[in-house]
């Protein structure tokens, strides 16, 4: 068991206001930290207008000026390498968030300085940086690195802890299944009254609302499943009453809305682009839906969990332990188009299904998922280290 931690410093290549999946469990940990009594500083890339240095509700974020075009990763990389060899007595261990090559800059300074450093890994096993990075000569550079640092790796589901533990390379190396969190408190279900409203209040009918909400990149596979729609439609004796929201912005984007209008689905699929206020959707919707080829652990499927939804995901990474099959929703092969137009056929003939699946996830959410369970699993994580 290693000294407590009193301060943390969590070093990320982008954060708020930039908001994805990494972004946003990076913020939430923090002010979690904090509300803990740890100092949290948070070392990012400047971006934008975004000021360089402020206080996010008691955590003080730090944004380094980079080289732009092709040397803004390098320079990062070598920006924050010397503040963590500068700074290094402001904090007791660094997190990392992904494992780019920033990681490598953070590695290297606690292997001078001695400070305790934690990797953490993204996405699925077929898309998360150390897959990817065994693809080109940079890649495989920074991963001979990592053999030499040896560093601690989070990981967020069995599947990817598995496979690490079994790989050649990165076997040895100490990896630990952590979780993303959730706010159980900010996420919370509604009343039956209060569902009705929140449709109204976006526009939808009081019909089955399937959501989702992400970035629109082929991964996702968001395409094809507007295209399954499509099919369920053309395959049903009668228009089934479902409605289809898609919240996000990606390289997808476009041929998502040349699809929805070839097919002639604007009465029954709603394309929100990127939206700051996803309560609302949360609120509105009945069933989230995650047809991924590669994922980690969604924060917005957690997200819809504890917002009280039922969850339709693809069989891979977090979604098959947090899902428990016809318990809170149902998981599907992404590439088994019959199995996926099942599973929307269960919840378009039987409504209820929705509900109940939706407490059942509510259930789990604040067993297994909220913020403070998961704080506390990693300020154990971080006293071991």
């Amino acid at each position: 068991m290693g000294t407590g931690i009193n301060s943390v410093l969590m070093h990320i290549q982008t954060f708020y206001p930039a908001i994805g999946g990494a972004e946003k469990q990076a913020l939430e940990l923090s002010r979690s930290l904090v509300s803990r009594g740890i100092r949290v500083t948070v070392l990012t890339r400047r971006t934008g207008n975004s000021a360089d240095e402020e206080n996010m509700d008691g955590v003080r974020v730090v944004r380094l000026r980079t080289c732009s075009g092709a040397f803004d990763a390098f320079s990062f990389m070598v920006l924050s390498f010397f503040y963590l060899l500068k700074h290094a007595p402001e904090y007791d261990l660094v997190h990392v968030h992904l494992a780019s090559s920033h990681a490598v800059a953070a590695l290297l300074a606690g292997k001078l300085t001695g400070k305790r450093t934690l990797v953490k890994l993204a996405d699925g096993k077929e898309q998360n940086e150390i897959t990817l990075s065994r693809k080109n000569i940079p890649g495989r550079m920074k991963l001979k690195f990592f053999e030499f640092a040896k560093p601690r790796l989070l990981v967020l589901n069995g599947e990817v802890f598995d496979w690490l533990k079994k790989d050649l390379q990165f076997g040895d190396l100490p990896v630990i299944q952590f979780r993303n969190g959730v706010d159980t408190r900010k996420y919370t279900p509604l009343l039956y009254h209060e569902k009705i409203s929140a449709k109204t209040a976006l526009g939808f009918e009081n019909v089955p609302v399937f959501l989702f909400v992400g970035r629109l990149d082929p991964k996702k596979r968001i395409k094809e499943f507007v295209e399954l729609w499509a099919e369920i439609f053309s395959e049903e004796m009668a228009r089934p009453k479902i409605h289809l929201v898609i919240v996000g912005t990606g390289p997808e984007e476009t041929p998502i809305k040349e699809a929805v209008a070839s097919l002639g689905l604007k009465e029954s699929v709603t394309l929100a682009g990127l939206q700051q206020d996803l309560l609302q959707y949360y609120r509105a919707a009945d069933i989230f839906i995650l047809p991924s080829i590669a994922e980690g652990l969604s924060n917005s499927m957690l997200e819809a969990m504890s917002s009280g939804m039922a969850i339709m995901a693809s069989r891979v990474g977090g979604a098959r332990e947090a899902v428990k099959e016809g318990e809170n929703g149902f998981l599907f092969d992404p590439f088994n188009r019959v199995e996926i137009k099942e599973c929307l056929r269960r919840h378009i003939a039987d409504k209820s299904l929705a509900v109940k699946m939706g407490e059942r996830s509510r259930e789990i959410a604040v067993k297994t998922y909220s913020m403070a369970k998961v704080t506390d699993e990693l300020l154990a994580i971080y006293n071991e280290c």
